[in-house]
């Protein structure tokens, strides 16, 4: 296919001769008529090239205006996300430090780095250890509730057992009626509230805390929210299957109670 463009030499050359024999005053009014019917049909398709090197090169500009709008949407949809990604993050913080100032202990801020992966622990890694005086069985939270407990610690990172981990058992006790059963992890499903008496008035949307019996979790931190009640496989107690107030799946920042 010829490409108009490579023409432009030809092209000007036979504009600069037909403008000379067309427009000059030294040839009669007579050779000019002859001449222009000669010229008629190359001045004609020479028309028609430049018309479409005139398309090509809109076509050409447009081509690289879109790509500038598609450049721009991307860079905007870039930066939304990242807006978007900060905003998040900074209400977790919010969380965090509205918790930090409400409490009168000492914390050290985390960032869980990673998670086990295969599937058979619920724990994590976070990036503070020895070097931040962080010592095995110190309290996790996240926002206004219970993660978990330091199980390992090295020089700069630790390992924190999850609450929902099957190894995960405390005391709890029922914010409202103050019911204590004892509070074991069930992996994806969440956490499950064991041994409440048969009577209890233990009810869905009952918050669930601490209770700080045998010292594995100091008493007060929000543990969760029930979602069901209902009898044991004995039928002698009641079971409260509770939703972690903590979402465990998308931890991302920490607080560690020193």
């Amino acid at each position: 296919m010829i490409k108009p463009e490579k023409n432009l030499p030809v092209i000007a050359v036979f504009i600069f001769i037909a403008s000379i024999v067309l427009f000059s005053q030294i040839f009669s009014s007579e050779f000019r008529i002859k001449t222009l019917d000669i010229f008629r049909i190359p001045l004609r398709i020479i028309s028609g090239s430049l018309y479409l090197l005139r398309d090509v090169a809109g076509f050409r500009e447009s081509q690289m205006e879109n790509k500038l709008l598609r450049e721009n949407i991307t860079n905007l949809e870039k930066e939304l996300l990242n807006l978007k990604e900060t905003t998040l993050e900074n209400e977790r913080l919010r969380k965090l430090l509205d918790f930090k100032e409400s409490e009168r202990r000492k914390f050290a801020p985390a960032l869980v780095i990673a998670r086990d992966p295969s599937g058979l622990n619920d724990t994590v890694i976070i990036d503070r250890g020895k070097k931040d005086r962080i010592e095995k069985g110190m309290v996790v939270i996240s926002g206004n509730g219970l993660a978990g407990r330091v199980i390992e610690t090295g020089w700069r990172i630790s390992r924190v057992l999850l609450i929902t981990d099957y190894d995960s058992t405390f005391s709890g006790v029922v914010e409202r009626t103050r019911d204590e059963g004892g509070v074991s992890g069930n992996m994806r499903t969440g956490l499950v509230m064991k041994y409440l008496d048969i009577g209890c008035d233990v009810k869905k949307g009952d918050k669930v805390i601490t209770s700080g019996l045998y010292g594995v979790f100091e008493k007060g931190i929000l543990i969760g929210e029930v979602v069901s009640v209902e009898p044991d496989s004995t039928g002698l107690y009641m079971n409260a299957a509770i939703k972690p107030e903590v979402d465990i799946r998308k931890l991302e920042e920490v607080l560690v109670i020193r």
